[in-house]
């Protein structure tokens, strides 16, 4: 699409899209609303994800730790957030099958979603207490039973939470 062809899309001048790209004028969010409408996108798509990174992917790990390399298809990962709200924590110890060092990226449930952390492994912020790894289980009534990875921890019943974070991620570094 031309700078013209944009500009008549929007209804502003050439000259106006060429500053926009530029960096010669401010890209407001009405003219980022306006040019998402004009490209059928949404305007967050316009914006660069500074969180992705791509990354040269050569194949797949098979049985006995055998890469099979790519044929034609995906040549490239994206490391991307997969969450509307993440927070992260870092493990200076081993808990369950997390080991020490890594990252967990946590996606935090809305209030109205927070149901849906049944049974998931979660960071829960514990009213008037800490925040936990837990496995979350609904509990009676309005409470959580709180489930801690390790053989023998403190199963803790009829917790009131403040909020929860569904694991997503686990990024382990060497």
């Amino acid at each position: 699409m031309t700078l013209k062809e944009l500009a008549d899309k929007i209804k502003t001048t050439p000259q106006t899209v060429q500053r926009l790209e530029t960096a010669n004028m401010t890209v407001s969010t009405d003219w980022l609303e306006k040019i998402a409408r004009a490209l059928l996108v949404e305007p967050a798509d316009l914006i660069g994800a500074r969180s992705s990174r791509e990354i040269q992917l050569i194949g797949r790990i098979g049985e006995q730790g055998r890469v099979n390399r790519v044929q034609n298809g995906q040549t490239n990962i994206h490391l991307e957030v997969p969450a509307d709200n993440p927070i992260a924590a870092r493990l200076d110890a081993t808990v369950g099958y997390f080991e020490a060092g890594t990252v967990l990226i946590a996606n935090r449930f809305r209030d109205e979603d927070v149901d849906n952390a049944h049974g998931v492994d979660c960071l829960v912020a514990v009213a008037d207490g800490p925040i936990l790894l837990r496995r979350m289980i609904r509990g009676r009534a309005s409470g959580w039973t709180l489930v801690p990875y390790e053989n023998g921890g403190e199963v803790q019943y009829d917790q009131s939470i403040l909020w929860a974070a569904r694991i997503i991620m686990a990024i382990k570094y060497f």
